[in-house]
């Protein structure tokens, strides 16, 4: 499983959830299975990490958010922590969007777990709070939101 746990880091691996057969594309196709392919964020060993990038690219990167900029934060495939990680807030300064080891005093937490303290914009993913993706963020930012 370690093993995996390294490919998964490098991306020798990784696929969308309708490329590795787990639900339909946004044409209602079903997508094509991919034989070597997962999403690292169901992997429970895989490195908080490589789940929160998983998640990035899969939730938040795309054209209609964050992949265009949305907020004053662009994130795109392969530097999806350049943008967060003690970079203060353009919607809450002086407050950071990610302070390793603080997930409270971190405003991308602040926004997932939508739990008050958003003087702007709306909670996220847009206006659809997921627990387990704020939970997730958390343990990444208390871990010292390591980006290996």
């Amino acid at each position: 499983m370690r093993f995996i746990s390294v490919l998964l880091a490098f991306g020798f691996l990784a696929c969308s959830p309708a490329q590795a057969g787990h639900g339909e594309t946004d044409g209602g196709e079903t997508g094509t299975p991919c034989l070597f392919c997962f999403d690292a964020s169901e992997i429970d060993d895989a490195p908080l990490s490589v789940q929160v990038k998983s998640k990035i690219d899969q939730i938040c990167s795309n054209e209609g958010c964050h992949g265009s900029g949305a907020g004053g934060l662009g994130l795109s495939s392969g530097h999806e922590f350049d943008t967060m990680i003690n970079v203060v807030s353009t919607e809450n300064p002086p407050m950071l969007r990610v302070l390793p080891g603080d997930p409270a005093q971190s405003y991308v937490y602040v926004k997932l777990s939508c739990d008050g303290g958003i003087p702007e914009g709306a909670c996220m993913p847009l206006d659809s709070p997921e627990p387990a993706l704020a939970q997730l963020f958390h343990d990444w930012i208390e871990a010292g939101a390591p980006t290996q």
